[in-house]
């Protein structure tokens, strides 16, 4: 299966300040979702998928996710045949620059981030991605909208329908990716780069970028309201969820 040979990037390089406005002194990647840090939470999915080969890519200012990442992550793998490296990054590199820290063999990776939660099926994702020959393929899935507003249908002078607020369904990125080398190629290194710019670069070069529809649970989590949203999305679809085995702790 090509999932055992993809490695996987964990975006964890933001500074985390939507969190710290609201008075946290911790990076989002260390807050706990029943009882588990995010970090750890993304890890253990990975590991559970089968991924091997983790990079996670910090700002070299977090010192304190370093230090968890340094002290923590070895025992999440000591009983596999698993690596992981951390990437730091010098200066912001964006939401997909991290990237170009790769090792130069890198056909194919894996990109999660380290606010999201999802029961994605990252297996089937990443296998999407090599059987359609994509240099880009973008998990999608729908989120509801409500307009605040009363939004009309109208037929010339008539108006044919009136909804109240109504909700809405719109197609959004759930923050799940997979890059071809073609793709990391196209960014370049040192600068900051996010996705919206790399992928709408790679369609006007008429590069392949695919879409991975999925009906799977997903939540950003970036203040306390999202956490307290993840926790009970978690607790109302347990079964849904991979599950981590065990926490190694939610503290360095």
């Amino acid at each position: 299966m090509f999932f055992q040979e993809c490695p996987a990037l964990m975006m964890a390089g933001g500074r985390s300040e939507r969190m710290r406005a609201c008075g946290s002194r911790k990076h989002k990647a260390l807050r706990t979702v029943l009882g588990v840090v995010l970090i750890e939470r993304n890890i253990q999915t990975l590991l559970l998928f089968g991924f091997r080969q983790l990079f996670i890519a910090v700002n070299a200012a977090e010192s304190e996710l370093i230090e968890w990442i340094k002290e923590k992550a070895p025992v999440l793998t000591k009983s596999l045949p698993a690596r992981i490296h951390l990437l730091l990054e010098a200066q912001p590199l964006g939401t997909i620059g991290a990237a170009t820290l790769l090792p130069e063999d890198t056909e194919n990776v894996l990109v999660v981030n380290v606010d999201n939660l999802t029961s994605l099926d990252l297996n089937a994702l990443a296998n999407f991605h090599l059987e359609c020959g994509a240099t880009f393929t973008v998990a999608t899935h729908e989120e509801p909208f409500r307009i605040p507003f009363g939004r009309l249908e109208t037929s010339g002078q008539l108006v044919t329908q009136y909804c109240e607020k109504p909700e809405i369904l719109v197609p959004i990125s759930s923050g799940t990716y997979v890059l071809h080398r073609r793709a990391i190629e196209r960014i370049s290194p040192a600068i900051r780069t996010d996705v919206p710019q790399l992928v709408n670069g790679l369609i006007q070069e008429e590069e392949h970028v695919a879409c991975f529809r999925h009906h799977a649970h997903w939540i950003d989590i970036n203040d306390e309201a999202s956490l307290a949203r993840a926790e009970a999305l978690l607790k109302a679809n347990e079964k849904a969820w991979p599950q981590p085995s065990r926490s190694v702790g939610a503290s360095v």
